[in-house]
Formats: structure tokens, sequence, C-alpha cells
């Protein structure tokens, strides 16, 4: 599983910048950035749920990857939604 550098997202809005790759590809990096991070947070909660971990520390446990899981995710739904604003834009433009 790849492990995503934090601010990552930036980066990939950089190359946009520079006219680098197409939007299409940037929105499929980024969707494929997103399940990663949904993977590994269905990976992380499922070893909570095997642990031996009594039901209040796992009740506990989730909430915090739970609010990790979103914390991480949202600059990358926030460029997704930028992007597809943009493609949006461009396609009334042609």
């Amino acid at each position: 599983m790849a492990h995503l550098k934090q601010n990552n997202y930036k980066e990939l809005y950089c190359k946009d910048c520079n006219g680098s790759p197409s939007i299409d590809a940037m929105m499929r990096e980024v969707l494929q950035r997103l399940g990663d991070i949904d993977v590994e947070y269905e990976i992380r909660l499922d070893q909570v749920e095997h642990s031996c971990a009594d039901q209040e520390l796992k009740s506990h446990i989730k909430k915090k990857i739970t609010a990790a899981h979103y914390e991480r995710r949202e600059p990358y739904v926030e460029l997704l939604t930028t992007l597809r604003q943009r493609q949006h834009r461009l396609s009334f433009a042609q």
C-alpha cells in the first residue's frame, strides 16, 4: 500500500498550474489516492475490531481512526472538487 506524504495534494495541484497532466489524469490520480486512503482506513478498523481490547477501548480507537481518516481525505476531496469545477468550466468554454 502506498504511503502518502502529508500535503502531497499540493504537488498535484501545482502540476496542473504548469499545464502538465490533463485534468482527467489528475482526477484519476486523486481518486486513486483517495482509494488508497480508504483501504488503509478499512484495514485499521478491521485490526482494531479483531484486537483483544475491550469494547469501550475499541470504540474510542475507532473514533480516533475515523477522525484521522476524514482529516487525511479532506484535502484530496477539495482538490477533486476543484478539478471537477475546472473540467466543467472547460467543457463550456469549448
